[in-house]
Order: structure tokens, then sequence, then C-alpha cells
């Protein structure tokens, strides 16, 4: 076995050698933002790169636009699905254009989202800026780093993909797995929170209304003192219910002299909401609520100057932008 794979990767070699310096793109739908093909095999079975890091060179690769494919093209081959499929899995560097979307991305390359956000660790989709270079993985799956106790089975069967699979897209010599290994998970799916977590779409708006107020540095309404506003004012009218932002559990609500009556949300994975300035509150400590239900009425008590809701969202109770989860 390993003497088939250094005569694979010694032909390879010869390959790579053999392409034009020039070499500027490959045959995809965005070619000129696409710059190599990379044997991910090899990779696994030498673990010579980490697939969630790109290298220099992948950089200085994806960097060059333009150009026809010519060795790329080749070395690349048929970039249909099924032609994918026959050459096992491996990635392609794509360098970020402007206008581009992660889900875009993925139907352009044929594979789930969950596989170009898990092969590049991504953790805010609305954070994505052009130049950045994304790995994107011939097949759909995700990456999983083993843990003590981990094998090829229990992995497989925890996820509910093939074992046969998991081993001939890794390269596995045995069933067996080091802790802190990387593997690729064919046709694998992330937790649908995690998805709703990186695209930005966790929290529903709570009312209806105009922003009376933004996140970040304002000037304080009654004293004009520079303050951090650590949440957004959204203008309604006195007695406008106030609904839960995403199901959790309430809490803590009580009444304070800044954000008068007030409610807090405990989420999954660590994120909370809170909404102030309220008239009344419509549920207890410990109740459980479903995004969508009401949980208080909009009102003008506390550090406030006219009717407005205050809705602040925490993540491990650091404040968050309350605009970069809304949907």
């Amino acid at each position: 076995m390993k003497e088939q794979a250094g005569a694979f990767a010694r032909a390879i070699a010869r390959r790579l050698r053999g392409i034009p310096r020039g070499i500027k793109s490959l045959a995809t739908k965005k070619a000129a933002a696409v710059s190599s093909v990379f044997l991910a095999s090899i990779l696994f079975l030498f673990g010579s790169v980490s697939p969630l890091s790109p290298s220099g060179s992948d950089r200085d690769l994806a960097s060059k636009g333009g150009g026809s494919a010519v060795g790329g093209a080749e070395l690349a081959g048929d970039a249909s699905a099924e032609g994918r499929a026959d050459r096992g899995l491996y990635f392609t560097a794509y360098m970020v254009q402007r206008g581009d979307t992660l889900s875009g991305i993925a139907d352009d390359f044929n594979v789930s989202l969950d596989a170009v956000v898990s092969f590049n660790g991504v953790k805010n989709a609305r954070t994505l800026q052009p130049g950045r270079i994304l790995k994107i993985p011939s097949m759909s799956g995700i990456l999983y780093t083993a843990k003590a106790g981990d094998s090829a089975t229990t992995v497989a069967a925890a996820n509910g993909v093939s074992v046969d699979r998991v081993i001939e897209a890794n390269g596995l010599m045995s069933d067996g797995l080091d802790a802190g290994r990387s593997l690729f998970l064919p046709d694998a799916k992330l937790a649908s929170f995690t998805l709703r977590e990186v695209s930005g779409d966790l929290f529903a708006w709570p009312a209806r209304g105009w922003i009376t107020s933004w996140y970040g540095w304002r000037s304080d309404p009654f004293s004009g003192s520079r303050v951090f506003h650590n949440g957004i004012d959204i203008g309604v009218d006195m007695g406008t219910p106030v609904r839960a932002a995403m199901d959790g559990v309430v809490s803590e609500t009580g009444y304070n002299s800044g954000f008068g009556n007030y409610v807090v949300l405990s989420h999954h994975a660590g994120w909370q909401s809170l909404y102030g300035h309220l008239e009344s509150i419509s549920v207890r400590d410990g109740q459980r609520v479903a995004s969508g239900e009401r949980i208080a009425y909009s009102g003008n008590t506390g550090y406030s100057t006219g009717p407005h809701l205050h809705f602040s969202v925490f993540k491990n109770g650091r404040t968050v932008n309350p605009f970069n989860v809304l949907h």
C-alpha cells in the first residue's frame, strides 16, 4: 500500500513539474479566481499540510487571475460531480470575489454549504471579504477532529455516514484514530444551528419598528457624554407586543434604573438576549419560550427618553451587534 502511495505521489510530482509556471486558472465557472488543484488524499496520508490552513503557495497561485487553464485544466480534468468523484478527495483553492456568497460558491462547485464552512473554519459568513482564499473540497462533507477513543467506525456511525467512505477519503490504514487528527467525513452535515450561527440568521426581530439608536458609541441622550450603547433601540408605540427573538429559557426578569423592566433569555450555545424599557412582563424566570412567543409589552421605563424597545445580544457574556445576527 505504501509503495503504491509513493508511486502515486511521484507520478503527481512529475505532472506538477510539467505544468507551465504561468498557470493562472482552472476550467471552472469562476476560472479567474481559482488557482490550482491539490490531491488531499496525499495530504491526509503524509500529514504534511493541514486542510484548514492555506499555505503560501495556495495564496500565490490563487492570486493569479485571467489567462487560459493550460496545465491547470489538465490537472483538474473533468469538473463535473461524476468526474470529481472518480478522482476521490482533493480541493480547489478559490479566491473570493466581490459579490460572492458562501452558498453561491458552494453551488458553483457543486458541493454542500456545510463542506465550504467546515473546510475553512468559517465563523461568520457576513464577514466574508474579497481576496480571502477558500479551499473547496471535491465532495460534500465536513471536517472532524478525532477525540481520544474515537475510531473510524464510531465516528462514521455518529455522523450517519459510510465508514468505507471515511476510510477511503482519508487513506486510513486502520480503524483506530489518533486524538487530534483531522478527518474528512464524506456526506456528513453540520448541525442546523451551526449553519444558522455562521450565516447570522439566528435571531428574529423582537418587534417591528424604526431604529432610534444603533449599536456602538453614541452621545448619551441626557448628559451628552460619549458612551457605548450595547444594543439597538427599536422605536415602537407603548404596549407593542415584544416577542422572543429565538427559542430559549427566561433566565432573569426584573427592574433596574437603566433598562427599567427587563427580560433576559438564554439560548443555545452561549447566546443570550435582553429586552429593556418594558411596560409589563408576561413571562416568569425559568419559563421556556419559543421564537415569536410574546414575552412582554414595550414601554418607557428606566433610563429612557420615550417609548421604545432596547434589544441586546450576548455571546458567552460579550455583547454582539444585533444586526450581525438578526434576520
